[in-house]
């Protein structure tokens, strides 16, 4: 599942103190551990395309230099998700992370990119996010002909199922060749194969986590939520890399059945399945065709699109603070951890926020401030049992420290740590 063993990673500091704290019950305070010493770790939201918001950040926070050249020594660099999407830089933002992923074993850290609800969108071909200047970031010279090509094929597909399914002859004229042109751009093509099995984001994305346990600490895209409560993380993310594995393994039966294209987005494939499940037909061969049309239909049901999943569950962000001191000490307890950090939910303060007794940490703080006005750029530091609040442009403010260091840090008229917080 992506978890940073004790031993895995260089000493830097002993963690002194846990720290219990109560919410119905007494657990410990992950981010003390008493067991440990550990790197430092520092967590990163939602991006969203921001290349140039997710630098500066990392830079303030020290994890890369000036030329974006790895910087952080033994530091686990966690990134929960939605790197892509919305935002200017696709490709970009990608080609960075991979790159720095390399960068940092170098140099004794770690990079760990978790997926989001956005990387999951673009590997199932759901591009409703998908602007024309990240479908630009993919064409090239030859994208005109690739286009004119694809549509070819959509117009000969178009004429043999009409003929299959007793329908009437389908528009291929010029009008329709237009409107397919107008609804697949220059890029879409590329794009569709860059997030495919073989393609370059595609092979990379597949095997990323969506959980990532370190210091008693679970980070996830989402969260974990009650409906899930008493699925161990690992059968979590296990459940994810098995959702995308049937979808490739799908998507491969479809088309070699003819029934649609390699380039089909996940509208044009639903298209297609439901035509194939409104003619009738007994034969056992039809009868296992079917259920797989089906539970591929079942989109919502799949842990990866599920909104009780670990990549799209908001509760944490959206529970009140009662709901939420409620339903986290079971939780914490199947989950095995002290705390939950996670993206997903835009704090549109654009501040970090701390809930539930610190039992979760919401980042996403909106990066992409085109998206998100009055978002900023942010990172939460856990270091030396210390949870520190990073903004470009300010110095680093304890969000959460153990008891002991938070006693003794205390200053007349210093903050509280209310739940809900926010820094």
């Amino acid at each position: 599942m992506g978890s940073l063993p004790v031993s895995s990673v260089r000493r830097r500091r002993k963690l002194r103190t846990p720290l219990s704290i109560g919410l119905g019950l007494a657990f410990a305070f992950g981010l003390a551990a008493a067991a440990a010493a550990a790197p430092r770790i520092v967590a990163v939201g939602d991006v969203h395309g921001d290349l140039a918001g997710f630098k500066k950040i990392l830079v303030h926070a020290g994890v890369v230099d000036g030329a974006g050249a790895w910087a952080g020594g033994d530091t686990v660099l966690v990134q929960v998700g939605d790197l892509i999407d919305r935002g200017p830089s696709m490709r970009g933002t990608l080609d960075f992370v991979m790159a720095l992923e390399q960068d940092a074993v170098k140099h004794g850290g770690r990079v760990v990119a978790l997926l989001g609800n956005h990387e999951i969108l673009n590997l199932t071909g759901d591009l409703r996010y998908v602007t024309p200047g990240n479908y630009a970031e993919f064409a090239d010279a030859g994208s005109e002909k690739r286009r004119e090509d694809a549509w070819g094929q959509v117009r000969d597909l178009r004429k043999r199922r009409a003929r299959e399914l007793g329908q009437a002859d389908p528009r291929t004229g010029a009008g329709a060749r237009k409107a397919w042109l107008a609804a697949h751009p220059p890029g879409y093509l590329e794009h569709q194969e860059a997030f495919g099995p073989a393609g370059t984001y595609g092979r990379w994305l597949r095997p990323r986590p969506a959980v990532f346990v370190a210091q008693d600490i679970a980070f996830m895209h989402g969260g974990l939520s009650p409906a899930l409560a008493g699925v161990s993380l690992d059968d979590l993310d296990r459940r994810v890399r098995d959702d995308l594995a049937t979808l490739d393994s799908d998507r491969a039966l479809f088309v070699s059945e003819g029934l649609i294209l390699p380039f089909f987005d996940i509208q044009e494939t639903f298209q297609a399945l439901r035509e194939n499940l409104g003619t009738p037909s007994t034969s056992p061969k039809d009868v296992e065709r079917r259920k797989i049309y089906e539970h591929f239909l079942d989109w919502s049901s799949w842990t990866m699109n599920s909104p009780d999943g670990p990549i799209w569950f908001r509760g944490y962000g959206r529970w009140s603070d009662a709901e939420g001191e409620a339903a986290m000490p079971k939780l914490l307890s199947s989950a095995g951890v002290a705390h939950f950090v996670v993206g997903h939910t835009v704090q549109e303060d654009g501040r970090i926020h701390v809930r539930f007794g610190g039992a979760a940490f919401l980042i996403d703080t909106g990066m992409l401030t085109s998206y998100v006005p009055g978002g900023r750029a942010s990172a939460l530091e856990i270091d030396d049992g210390v949870a520190s609040a990073i903004y470009a442009g300010e110095p680093r403010r304890v969000v959460w420290a153990p008891a002991r260091k938070a006693a003794a840090s205390a200053t007349p008229g210093a903050p509280g740590r209310a739940t809900g917080a926010a820094w």
